[in-house]
């Protein structure tokens, strides 16, 4: 009966190790496509602000966004104060590529093309954020990021005009993000 019960527990103990190990990749991959999403919706925000005359900077959007994040993350089970940061670090990433846009254009103005109404844009930013936010919190469930998990995310944020920098910052925000207790 002992050899069972032993037996019974390492098949336990090995199945919630594999379980954890896919819902670890999963989410990973959640987090790098929302992130990679939300990343490269900034051209049509550029170019919605630039044919509106518009500036990049937008404060008390700003506010709202963050307002909506710290919600959502608690309603996830994450640390409000501890996805501070990280929100931060995603909208000055978008800030900057916007920036970035906005000066590719004044070189070549006609390649700037028509471009959605900024409240569909917004409400797909939104739902970015939502799943961003919940492959965090299921990424966490199964422990925090591991030196290998970061690089791979730093490896897989490709959109258009996000810099090194950009990445790092975003990336380092994350992994200190932690579950409520």
């Amino acid at each position: 009966m002992t050899q069972f019960v032993a037996i019974f527990f390492s098949s336990l103990f090995m199945c919630s190790n594999v379980f954890a190990g896919s819902v670890s990749s999963v989410s990973l991959g959640a987090i790098s496509t929302a992130l990679n999403e939300r990343m490269q919706v900034m051209k049509a925000v550029a170019g919605y602000k630039a044919q509106h005359h518009l500036p990049v900077e937008d404060l008390p959007r700003e506010q709202v966004v963050l307002e909506n994040m710290l919600h959502n993350a608690q309603q996830e089970g994450l640390e409000p104060e501890s996805v501070e940061p990280f929100i931060h670090a995603l909208m000055n990433a978008s800030k900057a590529i916007q920036y970035r846009y906005r000066a590719d254009w004044l070189s070549t103005p006609d390649s700037l093309q028509a471009v959605p109404d900024l409240a569909e844009t917004r409400q797909q930013i939104q739902r970015l954020d939502t799943q961003l936010l919940t492959a965090i919190s299921q990424r966490l469930m199964a422990g925090t990021l591991t030196g290998a998990d970061k690089g791979w995310l730093l490896s897989q944020l490709a959109a258009p005009h996000l810099s090194e920098a950009d990445k790092n910052s975003l990336v380092t925000s994350l992994s200190r993000i932690q579950r409520r207790h």
